[in-house]
């Protein structure tokens, strides 16, 4: 089993990069998000792996943290969610974000990833819950990146020119409405709130 791969980027495709250890070059699939924070062909880097193996094919997943492993293969544990949907849902949600919104039955945020229709997301919510919360390397993530989230919000409106407080207020209130501690899905709200 291949856990993880340090070497340099090859080459990189929507959806993957090849990344060559020792004169060799291994395809490995990783997310939108992660695609984006990987630094440039030529570069070194360092990906944390889970190899599946299926009746015809041998694929390698890759990972910017353990943490977003572990998400991986609990969500695979899902009927119905395999590897594609399940990077498709780290890439577009985020592992923090997705972690929050299955400790907190958020559902709806895990429908923005494609092939994520309500069904799955609230599947997902139900079956892995309990796993998350359980799981010290995952539950622990949840908190920690809530707060982050709010942060990131708070300081995007002051950038823009409003006060510390009125962005403090009006990034609180967004959470409330949206239920979810993605930035991403904060920042919008948060500006309305703050135009009031």
């Amino acid at each position: 089993m291949i856990a993880l791969l340090r070497g340099e980027i090859a080459d990189t495709s929507p959806g993957s990069i090849i990344v060559e250890c020792g004169g060799v070059g291994y395809q490995v699939f990783v997310s939108e998000s992660a695609l984006a924070l990987l630094p440039p062909r030529g570069a070194h880097v360092e990906l944390h792996t889970r190899q599946i193996v299926r009746e015809n094919e041998i694929s390698l997943y890759g990972f910017q943290s353990i943490h977003e492993r572990n998400l991986f293969d609990a969500l695979l544990t899902v009927s119905g969610l395999g590897p594609k949907i399940a990077m498709a849902l780290i890439g577009r949600v985020g592992e923090e974000a997705a972690v929050a919104a299955i400790l907190s039955d958020d559902w709806k945020s895990l429908t923005r990833a494609p092939g994520v229709g309500s069904k799955l997301a609230q599947r997902v919510c139900i079956e892995l819950k309990e796993k998350v919360r359980e799981d010290s390397l995952l539950g622990k993530v949840a908190p920690r990146r809530a707060a982050v989230e709010q942060d990131e919000v708070v300081e995007a409106l002051v950038a823009l020119g409003h006060k510390r407080n009125d962005a403090e207020r009006a990034a609180t209130k967004a959470r409330e409405e949206a239920q979810s501690s993605d930035a991403r899905t904060l920042i919008p709200l948060a500006l309305k709130h703050a135009g009031r």
